[in-house]
């Protein structure tokens, strides 16, 4: 069995969403190894995004949600955002908001509801965090004034500011061009491996997620095709029956990593 089922530390049993009557996830089971990333992959409506935002409660589901020894249904919403932050696509924010005061608002889960203000610790964290993803320099810019990857790169320093052990993305690097989603994707992997964080997020690119990702879970009709590490994943076999494609594979010139090097007209 795949090491990214091995440790019940954050996942899923038996987890079923509907839409209407529409069954879209059908009792997946799943877990995530902790400081690590993994990239939930798959074609269009096979399920993954809806899978990360079931875990991030963003959408009913059926079935349990597990962290570490507690159910998320054991938890209040409070508790549950003091150890899951969650980036969603097309994430937006007031036009007039600075970059300041977006990161701030990832603080707020660890207030408690009579405290309003930012305390000292808190600004200190918020700029250590944004020195540590490069915006603190935009910190008194507007927000709707940023570049696209100036903007991702600051809703996700707002993320890293709720301080959470997992952190979960739907399409970090959608709209962005080839070098802000090397520039993000590398931040991310960066979280994981200095900052023992828990990454996960839903990516399209496959060579990507061979470069990035340290996990795969694959996903196929609402369900679980497959999971582990990207060292046993990423094979032809795979791509072909997940994708329909018929792949060479090769690597990666600087980083050694896995790559899809040709794809078959046929």
């Amino acid at each position: 069995m795949s090491k990214v089922f091995d440790i019940m530390y954050f996942g899923c049993e038996n987890l079923s969403v509907k839409f209407g009557q529409k069954e879209i996830l059908h009792a997946v089971s799943v877990a995530f190894e902790k400081e690590k990333t993994t990239a939930i992959i798959g074609v269009n409506g096979s399920g993954k995004s809806t899978l990360l935002r079931a875990l991030g409660r963003l959408v009913r589901a059926d079935g349990t949600i597990f962290y570490e020894a507690d159910t998320l249904s054991a938890l209040t919403s409070l508790e549950i955002a003091s150890h899951i932050a969650l980036l969603p696509q097309s994430a937006t924010c007031p036009d007039d908001m600075t970059v300041y005061q977006l990161v701030s608002f990832g603080r707020f889960p660890h207030h408690k509801l009579t405290q309003q203000n930012l305390s000292a610790d808190d600004h200190a964290l918020i700029e250590r965090t944004m020195r540590e993803t490069a915006v603190w320099e935009l910190r008194d810019e507007k927000v709707s004034a940023l570049s696209g990857g100036q903007r991702q790169r600051a809703f996700i320093t707002m993320c890293l500011a709720q301080d959470t052990d997992i952190i979960l993305l739907d399409e970090p690097t959608t709209y962005l061009d080839i070098v802000h989603q090397i520039d993000i994707l590398k931040l991310l992997k960066m979280f994981a491996k200095k900052l023992h964080k828990t990454v996960i997020y839903v990516l399209h690119d496959l060579n990507h997620v061979a470069r990035f990702a340290d996990n795969m879970v694959v996903m196929k009709d609402g369900r679980i095709s497959v999971a582990g590490s990207v060292s046993d994943v990423f094979t032809t076999e795979m791509i072909a029956e997940n994708f329909g494609l018929n792949v060479a594979l090769g690597s990666d010139s600087f980083s050694g990593s896995r790559m899809i090097t040709g794809v078959s007209d046929d």
